[in-house]
């Protein structure tokens, strides 16, 4: 990637996140994204007194085995979150409802593979700074080949990355950082450069391409390839 590592200083310690109030916020349920299936999320949106709109991902309707398997991805994406607040780009934790749901800024947007040509071009450049400021703070998306992770504002140059579920974050100087981080976050960069070679391929410099010949001959020994193997 051609983004430079994020530059600035260590992030103060984040504020504990507000415990909501599951009743109270359920009666300022405005409408359903989503109704996800026994072991996927149910996204809901409300709109908090002052007008802030949220999404809820709860998985309080599930069976007990989906409820287990979703605390353990909210618990994921919670720390995921808290580790970019304040980071442009990044939707904000606003706040935990239990063990099954929490609350989040609520992203605007078009696809990326929705918006025109210019606009997806426009747009890479702001993408990979979200990425490199993302890793500087220790975290791994893991799914930015997903089409709906990466939103895209009418302007064409405010771009969103959501859904950090399966997001991975290595604490800053733990051990795990030093051993596993420079190799997972090259799940991301491979990611990112099959967008750009999909959008401005003549921007794609040859480390790029020779990055990317390597990722793909790594994916096809990967289980759960999206196109099989």
């Amino acid at each position: 990637m051609t983004a430079a590592p994020d530059q600035r200083p260590p992030a103060p310690p984040a504020a504990p996140v507000p415990v909501l109030a599951r009743a109270e916020l359920e009666t300022l349920r405005d409408g359903w994204l989503v109704r996800g299936r026994w072991s996927k999320a149910d996204l809901w949106t409300a709109t908090l007194p002052g007008g802030r709109r949220v999404v809820v991902k709860d998985f309080a309707g599930k069976p007990w085995l989906g409820r287990a398997l979703g605390r353990f991805q909210l618990r994921r994406e919670q720390r995921a979150l808290a580790a970019l607040a304040g980071l442009p780009g990044v939707p904000a934790l606003v706040g935990v409802l239990d063990a099954d749901g929490f609350a989040m800024e609520r992203v605007e947007g078009t696809r990326l593979p929705k918006c025109s040509p210019e606009a997806r071009r426009r747009a890479l450049p702001e993408f990979a700074r979200i990425l490199a400021a993302a890793h500087a703070a220790g975290v791994v998306h893991n799914d930015l080949r997903g089409r709906e992770n990466v939103l895209v504002a009418a302007d064409g140059l405010s771009v969103a990355v959501i859904d950090w579920g399966g997001a991975t974050f290595f604490p800053p100087g733990s051990w795990r950082r030093r051993l596993f981080f420079p190799w997972a976050r090259r799940v991301d960069e491979g990611g990112f450069l099959k967008w750009k070679e999909q959008f401005a391929p003549e921007a794609l410099t040859g480390p790029e391409r020779d990055f990317l010949r390597r990722f793909r001959r790594w994916r096809r020994l990967w289980p759960f390839n999206r196109k099989g193997a």
